[in-house]
């Protein structure tokens, strides 16, 4: 009996392919951020509905990024404990909820709430994914994993913003949240079962590399942070800036749903390029802040044409590095994968939440053109600090 016990344990991974393993990974991201992006997306609606302005939108979006970032180290804790496929379920179903609460809502004080307990199971699910992704997805696959993973952030913004033409004007922008649940709740009986993910984690051996290990992993933080600062007002604010500019509610929303295909394209082809080439991953998100920053340069200009151009370069150089991030940190922690990406997940998360209140405090007190070349700097200025990290820690 024992025998086949053990003996089933391989053939039940085998049955459990990586393709579902990412199919549920990307389901479950997904749903993590659709608070944060469907409220952004749909910003125009709520503002007219709920009655608030570009600097409490902007604080919401914050509210929910500093939820997740002073929950991230715990939730990695968890994660290592739980195992993999119980963090992504009540990930999921934690989001779930949050969805359907916002439906609901008919003030923005309770928006602002739900925003924030939204960014909890959000904390739960990231490390969850990247554990899982290590788990069930072979070695040399795991750079196009990565971009499977961070290519559900886009994808959440592309189905927020034609969410807006094809539900919001038609039936209600409430809907939109409902459906959004439902995607969650089965999201969460969608995840894999796979033996290494159910087992709770041993208390971690103590780290190897020490204190270059820690010095690298700050650096990533910060790094993040700064890029997710300047990246995460796209989300938030696009639609607003989009209607700003000229275009209609519903062309807004379809501009936001045309560059999140770009990022999301871009995201895959970097996880693609990661697995085949031996390329040096923080030089290459390097470069993809510096560009993105161009994309948000055009942004500020004011001019419909060049703001189109600027918001597919913006998402598609200056948000696409998030999976290759993911990746790098795998490779310098490779016994602590959910601990440490959610380490470096914090400054990410920090930077997510301090952005969009800035940006929104700019955009209301100086222009959003400002606030556009804000968050350029910022971008310059993440992928300058990337260039200490050492080599080795490719």
């Amino acid at each position: 009996m024992a025998a086949a016990v053990v003996g089933g344990g391989p053939l039940r991974a085998r049955q459990v392919g990586p393709a579902r393993v990412l199919a549920s990974v990307a389901a479950v991201v997904t749903v993590g951020v659709f608070p944060v992006f469907l409220v952004g997306g749909l910003g125009v609606q709520l503002q007219r509905e709920l009655g608030f302005g570009a600097a409490l939108l902007g604080g919401a979006a914050a509210a929910f990024f500093a939820v997740a970032a002073l929950a991230s180290r715990f939730m990695g804790w968890v994660v290592e404990r739980i195992g993999s496929r119980l963090g992504m379920r009540l990930g999921a179903a934690g989001s779930a909820v949050c969805l359907l609460g916002i439906s609901a809502v008919h003030d923005a004080g309770w928006l602002l709430v739900l925003l924030c307990l939204s960014g909890l199971p959000n904390s739960l699910a990231q490390p969850a994914a990247n554990l899982l992704i290590t788990q069930g997805v072979p070695a040399h696959r795991r750079g196009m994993g990565f971009g499977v993973k961070q290519s559900s952030i886009p994808l959440a913004t592309l189905l927020a913003g034609a969410a807006v033409p094809a539900i919001a004007l038609t039936i209600g922008w409430r809907w939109v949240f409902v459906f959004a649940g439902v995607i969650g709740l089965l999201a969460a009986l969608f995840v894999p079962s796979l033996p290494q993910a159910e087992r709770s984690a041993r208390p971690a051996a103590a780290e190897s590399g020490g204190e270059s290990r820690f010095v690298a992993l700050l650096l990533i933080a910060i790094a993040g942070g700064l890029g997710s600062a300047a990246a995460n007002a796209q989300g938030a604010f696009v639609t607003t800036t989009a209607v700003d500019v000229g275009f209609s509610p519903s062309a807004a929303g379809l501009v936001l749903s045309l560059a999140s295909a770009a990022g999301l394209t871009i995201r895959l082809l970097a996880g693609v390029v990661a697995d085949r080439w031996a390329v040096n991953l923080l030089r290459v998100i390097t470069i993809m802040l510096v560009v993105g920053s161009l994309g948000y340069a055009l942004m500020a200009t004011g001019s419909m044409s060049l703001f189109l151009i600027g918001v597919s370069i913006g998402f598609g150089a200056g948000w696409a590095w998030p999976g290759l991030l993911n990746f790098s940190v795998a490779k310098i922690a490779p016994d602590r994968v959910a601990s440490a990406t959610s380490f470096t997940q914090t400054g990410i998360y920090f930077g997510g939440s301090a952005g969009p209140l800035l940006f929104g405090f700019l955009g209301e007190h100086a222009g959003l053109g400002t606030a556009w070349l804000a968050a350029g700097a910022a971008a310059v200025l993440a992928g300058i600090l990337l260039l200490f990290v050492r080599p080795a820690s490719r």
